[in-house]
């Protein structure tokens, strides 16, 4: 996947090994001093803001645990020095004319071109047919394929904080990468718009891709289930993405694995109202189950592409019968070591000893704290 490199003038970041930091939003004094060394006017970090570690001193770096982590005061220091001061506007107009900074980089892309895309740039095709299962960064044109794409509601493209605006005028223009949440730190668990995935099947994503080219069975979409702590995934071949469609794959896939907490969906928002709807009927339960969220696709930045990856090879291989090859497609990615988690999906969710679910589980907090958090994958 290709990545918006993380600061000014900054040519390492676009490395797929080199490690990203959140800004600690949580904490202002330390968040001051983060923005003072980068020398930027009128700019503020939003929570998909990153730097990579080549801005960070060696002793701010603590590389004891299993991932590489930033010490308790840690500061960037290690920036590229400028001319002139340059300015940045908190709100970003993704539609003006990108400013070519001094010493950047000359790009004939523009923010326009990820601005006006059916999907976000986090969702770029990703057409390498790499045998591992890595976070890897495409060598080819990031242009996404015109054959499919996922359906969302485009009112999420109108949002100044998605992460298709990130660094917008601050980065040399490639693909974007939404910022990892493994650095999270203690202080942030405070904070009443983070909501933490800790168990396998808690929380879900649910996507539709489509229209693919029709099959001979006369399907033409995948709806995809996957779990955000577990990795796995649930793919299904649909002959349309009707609400009562949607809504019958997922009362198929609760009554294998159980009631998850929520299901977080970017399909358009009447859309989501009516598979609740269906889903009410078809399991006679009072609690809507499916979320509009805007983090669907990005909560777990890794599965996405994979799947993605999936579909490309599925339409590319058996254009007239990739359904039938779509569960062993599957079966593959689930059974297949996570680049992330480093274990297989299968064993993380099915191997627990975890019973399932039979009944609707209660939050302890209101649908739209659900909207208005970010989920953090523990």
């Amino acid at each position: 996947m290709g990545r918006y490199k993380c600061a000014y003038n900054c040519d390492t970041s676009s490395d797929p090994d080199v490690k990203f930091f959140k800004f600690p939003l949580y904490n202002p004094r330390k968040l001051k001093k983060w923005v003072l060394n980068m020398k930027w006017k009128d700019w503020t970090p939003t929570r998909f803001s990153v730097l990579c570690i080549n801005h960070f001193e060696e002793q701010y770096i603590d590389k004891t645990g299993k991932s590489v982590t930033l010490r308790e005061d840690a500061v960037p220091t290690i920036f590229t020095p400028t001319d002139n001061t340059q300015k940045k506007k908190a709100a970003i107009n993704p539609r003006r004319k990108r400013h070519k900074q001094p010493g950047a980089k000359s790009s004939e892309k523009n923010l326009a071109a990820s601005a006006t895309s059916a999907l976000p740039a986090t969702e770029d095709r990703v057409r390498s047919k790499e045998p591992s299962q890595t976070e890897q960064e495409t060598s080819g044109d990031p242009k996404k394929s015109d054959k499919w794409r996922i359906i969302i509601d485009e009112a999420l493209m109108k949002i100044d904080s998605f992460p298709h605006f990130f660094h917008g005028d601050y980065c040399v223009p490639q693909s974007i990468h939404w910022a990892p949440d493994n650095n999270f730190s203690p202080e942030d668990k405070d904070n009443e718009n983070i909501i933490e995935v800790k168990e396998p099947w808690e929380w879900l994503a649910l996507d539709v891709r489509g229209p693919l080219p029709q099959t001979v069975n006369g399907h033409k979409y995948i709806l995809t289930v996957t779990d955000f702590y577990s990795k796995w995934v649930e793919a299904v071949p649909m002959t349309a993405c009707l609400p009562s469609d949607v809504a019958k794959h997922v009362v198929d896939i609760i009554a294998h694995f159980g009631y998850p907490l929520r299901i977080l969906s970017r399909l358009p928002l009447d859309i989501v109202h009516k598979i609740n709807r269906e889903l009410k009927d078809q399991l006679k339960v009072a609690v809507a189950l499916l979320v509009y969220h805007q983090q669907t696709g990005t909560a777990d930045m890794i599965t996405p592409q994979l799947i993605d990856r999936m579909v490309n090879d599925l339409i590319e291989e058996h254009a007239a019968d990739w359904d039938v090859y779509l569960p062993a497609k599957v079966f593959s990615l689930c059974f297949k070591e996570h680049s992330d988690t480093k274990e297989r999906p299968f064993s993380v969710l099915c191997c627990k000893g975890l019973e399932p679910v039979q009944f609707p589980r209660e939050l302890d907090f209101p649908l739209s704290k659900i909207r208005e958090s970010a989920f953090v994958v523990r």
